[in-house]
């Protein structure tokens, strides 16, 4: 069983020590924030997100109430009812086993049935592919690709923006 809070300062350091390795780390942040990473880049992002009433940071927990996920909820817009997430990224030691799919299971359903929202959006590489089976496994479309590449040791990584829609599979 899996649960999901809000995100903790004490989530910090847990939550950084799962982004280790540059090319992971360059994956999940395209560099907005300084690698490596840590706890305390976590905990100011927190607070700029508090001051934001269209951003939510959020922690999933395994049943024994450690944590073994994060992402952010952000721009959420109100009006046309969407909201995209973000940095998204389970803990490495037990990445493999599904906690990615429940885990965003669990935010699709805080998504449509808590906060009302009717479309969720999110982008991953198209180099990821483990991730973009996760979200089309619980339901994400791919419906845009950005011109713009990322760049990484000489690699180009384009970003796939994918979407799901309340009451569509």
């Amino acid at each position: 069983m899996m649960r999901l809070r809000p995100y903790k300062p004490c989530d910090g350091d847990k939550i950084a020590g799962w982004l280790t390795d540059e090319r992971t780390f360059a994956m999940w942040s395209a560099y907005r924030y300084q690698y490596p990473m840590t706890g305390a880049q976590f905990n100011e992002r927190m607070n700029s997100a508090n001051d934001n009433p269209n951003e939510f940071m959020m922690t999933a927990l395994d049943r024994n109430g450690d944590p073994v996920g994060y992402f952010l909820l952000r721009n959420a817009d109100y009006e046309s009812n969407s909201i995209h997430i973000g940095f998204i990224v389970v803990n490495s030691n037990v990445r493999g086993i599904g906690y990615g799919t429940q885990m965003l299971t669990l935010a699709k359903k805080y998504c449509f049935d808590v906060l009302g929202m009717n479309r969720i959006t999110l982008g991953v590489y198209d180099i990821n592919q483990r991730a973009r089976k996760c979200y089309e496994k619980i339901g994400f479309k791919p419906y845009a690709e950005e011109n713009a590449d990322f760049e990484f040791q000489g690699e180009r990584w384009r970003v796939i923006e994918m979407e799901c829609i309340a009451g569509v599979n």
